[in-house]
């Protein structure tokens, strides 16, 4: 069976509003024989009788008026794809689900989301924090749009782009003995009780290719599982540690935290903005993407008002 012609069920629907052939023609700028045959074929499909002519009055049928109805609940929802169309080519809706490592989600991704959200209110946003195996797994199992983080492995499924520094640096507490130094050896940095992160870190991966590059060995004296942790240990005076310098920007400006200029540090990283290299992405998340790669501000300071130099 051929499918239901919607133009002839269109046209079906301009004549049941006027109950008038000539009326329906007029509208549609067709001829009324014109009108008449696509109704007739109408009624071919269906093998039913949609109008009845009542003397001079055109009726609808009992069939005709069941898919008068059928057809105005039809061509609500055909208005109704056009509109969320038309929304999601102009990013007026939609959703945008975006997946973080740890130091990413609570210290860079956030403020970047806040900036699109405002830009973009009715769009639906979900931003997941995990650790990088997990990002990982999301991007490779095709359940994220983007993800945010240090830098990822190589791999031929996932496509990687830098858009912002992600510097590591050396914490100490604001009273640690080499807090007025102007330089620190790496012999001396060795020596220091080190906080460490977890296996699978970004940071935790990044510290030991560096200490492999450089031959040398930490003195960890404790594993935490997040920064926060990392943070309150070191400012409680429980040893030194290595950390993204935007997850430690507050704890800075309030001195609870200083920085150590041991030398090779800061270790020069970036954030990237991963997406799968098997998966087209939606017009929202390329647009959260270009953003991104794009904007040659501090990602730290987007606000609304940047959209124009930033889009």
């Amino acid at each position: 069976m051929k499918n239901l012609n919607l133009r002839q069920l269109y046209i079906f629907q301009v004549v049941g509003r006027h109950l008038s052939f000539s009326r329906a023609a007029e509208e549609l700028y067709l001829s009324q024989p014109a009108v008449s045959q696509h109704i007739r074929q109408l009624e071919d499909y269906f093998s039913v009788k949609l109008f009845d002519q009542v003397g001079k009055q055109v009726v609808l049928t009992e069939a005709g008026s069941y898919l008068m109805n059928s057809a105005q609940q039809i061509f609500h929802q055909v208005d109704e794809i056009h509109e969320t169309m038309r929304d999601l080519k102009t990013l007026r809706r939609g959703s945008l689900t975006v997946t973080a490592d740890t130091s990413a989600g609570v210290y860079v991704v956030p403020p970047l989301l806040g900036w699109f959200h405002r830009a973009h209110p009715l769009v639906n946003i979900k931003l997941e924090v995990v650790n990088r195996r997990t990002v990982l797994q999301r991007l490779l199992l095709d359940e994220t749009d983007l993800a945010v983080m240090g830098y990822p492995e190589p791999s031929p499924s996932l496509i990687a782009a830098p858009f912002a520094d992600n510097n590591l640096v050396v914490i100490a507490s604001s009273d640690h003995p080499l807090a007025d130094r102007t330089e620190i050896s790496l012999q001396e940095f060795t020596e220091e009780p080190f906080l460490i992160r977890e296996p699978g870190s970004g940071t935790r991966i990044t510290l030991e290719r560096f200490t492999a590059t450089h031959g040398i060995a930490l003195n960890v004296t404790m594993e935490l599982g997040n920064n926060s942790a990392i943070k309150e240990a070191v400012a409680a005076g429980l040893g030194i540690s290595v950390v993204s310098e935007a997850s430690v920007s507050l704890e800075l400006q309030a001195k609870k935290l200083i920085t150590l200029p041991v030398k090779h540090f800061p270790i020069v990283r970036q954030w990237f903005v991963v997406h799968s290299a098997q998966r087209t992405l939606s017009p929202l998340a390329e647009s959260f993407r270009s953003t991104l790669l794009k904007s040659d501000l501090p990602f730290t300071q987007l606000t609304p008002q940047d959209s124009e130099s930033v889009e």
